[in-house]
């Protein structure tokens, strides 16, 4: 066992590392400062954090963050609305999401899906990286803006896809907030809408072709 218990073999045969406050384990060695090491493990603002502390070191340094609540942060500390927060790009093969008839009830037919549809702005845009949320801006907000940033790592690529805020108008249930009052939107719920849209289109296709059959 270290001075001031840095390191103990406690006797139920559990091994601490640091103190009440904070605990942290680091592993390699890349600097001579108190946060050396290549990797870290540490547990920090209510979880465990996985980071680099060389060259980068900082508290707001986060590679993979699980927190008491089990929700896990990638590249961010996580949030209490989303079980998986992913800062950066998603990779994968294949993505499925459960369907199940014998998980759902009240279910029921989509009605007008064209007329809502057709109210929605599609837009391209790039994501802004210098947003001004404080109109004031004061010290502290301008802190809690680069954080804000720091998390969500946004890209500099064009996108197309919507106004979140108006889509909360329409379909407020497609809308999520997350912990700062950002908000997000579920765009695989609007596959249903779109064909519902082009079922109903085609409908109205079929409709004009019997009329001029007729005539």
């Amino acid at each position: 066992m270290f001075s001031q218990g840095q390191f103990k073999i406690r006797n139920d045969a559990f091994i601490q590392i640091g103190y009440d406050a904070y605990k942290a384990l680091t592993f390699g060695q890349s600097t001579g400062s108190p946060n050396n090491g290549s990797f870290a493990i540490e547990y920090y603002g209510n979880g465990l954090n996985i980071w680099k502390p060389w060259p980068t070191s900082g508290s707001a340094n986060y590679l993979m963050f699980i927190k008491d609540n089990g929700n896990i942060g990638i590249g961010n500390q996580g949030n209490t609305t989303h079980k998986l927060w992913i800062s950066g790009n998603l990779l994968v093969n294949t993505t499925n999401y459960y369907s199940d008839v014998r998980f759902k009830k009240n279910i029921t037919p989509i009605q007008n899906g064209l007329s809502s549809l057709l109210l929605l702005k599609p837009y391209q845009y790039t994501f802004d990286q210098s947003f001004n949320k404080y109109p004031n801006n004061d010290s502290l907000s301008v802190n809690v803006l680069k954080d804000d940033l720091g998390s969500y790592n946004f890209d500099n690529k064009l996108h197309f896809g919507f106004s979140a805020q108006e889509i909360q108008v329409l379909y407020p249930h497609l809308v999520s907030v997350d912990d700062k009052g950002y908000l997000s939107v579920n765009y695989v719920e609007f596959i249903p809408l779109l064909i519902k849209a082009l079922q109903e289109q085609n409908a109205k296709v079929q409709d004009l072709e019997k009329r001029l059959l007729i005539l």
